[in-house]
């Protein structure tokens, strides 16, 4: 088993899984099967409270977070260490906590494939304005080792460049200047190698949603054939070419080496859609915080984390260590642009779950 952790990725064809990704996916089944057995019910209606959410709420005020505090009240303080699923008072499913959900060998793909990027991770990080959190150079630390590069990238084989995105009903003309384009972290051979180096993560990602929220999962399938169509129609080669060999149903990831996160929502993420975190290498052991929930987590290398992040304001801080997190989401002007439909919440009682199964190592 060692000597197959320790090879890279090699690009899969349509169809076959290697015995790597069997192993991770019969792991994740029984995390999943942990967690949903393990439920952590609230008083919260998460629904009103994305109703009490501005459009734009920044997060970044703590007496705009006291207020809603105040009006949508946590219980009691919970920290959770073992799998578990976060259910609202309506019975939705707001997380998914899933530590030990990575395999080593998953790990080290996500590894191998930052190597790759390694320019590009250098290249991302700012020097403006510290409100640019996400990249700005403050919220990043060194590699002691110099094995990990601090960065931060958007990797996607279709998303709109910033400030092109439409809404409403759009026209699919790729010449009008505001079509999906490949991002350009995927551009060139350089961009070839990625998309492959994250196959297995793709496809590990994908089945986790399969479970959560079923009709997320097919709401993305839908949306990356109908894309794909769409490329393919107007001669897109490279985004066509990303599009046949992208296996997630999550149309973007974001790579994350060596970062703190500052308190903070997500507001391009829907309410009712999952987001999906991992993380991996070597560090201390933190605590991701969904300070409105009062819900804390222990968040080690190889664990596993979906929730809306519109709807949980979280944070972590971490200071030393070579830390690598990828971040799964939907953009949902994509979905839109291809004419896939909203899905709903997820509910608790439609997961399909059975026990976990007795784990055979090889």
């Amino acid at each position: 088993m060692s000597k197959i952790h320790r090879k890279q990725a090699k690009q899969m064809g349509i169809g076959l899984l290697d015995i790597n990704t069997c192993i991770a996916l019969e792991n994740l089944a029984n995390i999943l099967a942990v967690a949903y057995c393990n439920p952590v019910h609230l008083k919260i209606d998460m629904v009103r409270y994305n109703e009490s959410l501005a459009k734009d709420e920044s997060s970044r005020s703590e007496k705009r977070e006291q207020t809603l505090l105040d009006k949508f009240p946590p219980e009691k303080q919970l920290v959770l260490t073992t799998p578990s699923v976060i259910i609202d008072s309506g019975g939705r499913i707001i997380v998914w906590y899933l530590p030990g959900a990575m395999t080593s060998m998953i790990m080290t793909d996500m590894h191998c494939a930052t190597h790759s990027m390694g320019n590009l991770l250098d290249s991302s990080i700012t020097t403006g304005k510290p409100t640019e959190w996400r990249t700005h150079k403050s919220n990043f630390y060194p590699s002691l080792d110099g094995k990990i590069t601090p960065g931060c990238i958007n990797i996607s084989p279709a998303w709109f460049q910033q400030g092109r995105e439409k809404h409403g009903f759009p026209n699919l003309d790729p010449e009008d200047g505001f079509s999906p384009d490949v991002s350009a972290t995927l551009k060139g051979d350089v961009g070839r190698n990625i998309t492959t180096s994250l196959q297995r993560s793709g496809i590990l990602v994908s089945a986790a949603l399969w479970v959560m929220h079923p009709d997320l999962y097919w709401a993305g399938i839908k949306t990356q054939v109908r894309l794909g169509k769409w490329a393919t129609r107007h001669r897109l080669h490279d985004m066509t070419y990303h599009l046949k060999h992208w296996t997630s149903v999550f149309n973007v990831v974001s790579v994350i080496c060596n970062r703190q996160s500052p308190p903070h929502r997500d507001l391009k993420c829907r309410p009712e859609a999952f987001d999906i975190m991992t993380t991996a290498g070597i560090y201390h052991p933190v605590i991701m915080d969904f300070m409105n929930l009062r819900i804390k987590f222990l968040y080690g290398s190889g664990s596993m984390l979906a929730s809306s992040c519109r709807l949980v304001r979280h944070h972590m801080h971490v200071e030393e260590g070579n830390r690598i997190v990828t971040a799964w989401y939907m953009r949902d002007s994509i979905h839109n642009f291809v004419g896939t439909p909203r899905t709903d919440y997820a509910k608790y009682g439609n997961v399909q779950c059975t026990d976990p199964v007795e784990t055979t190592h090889v």
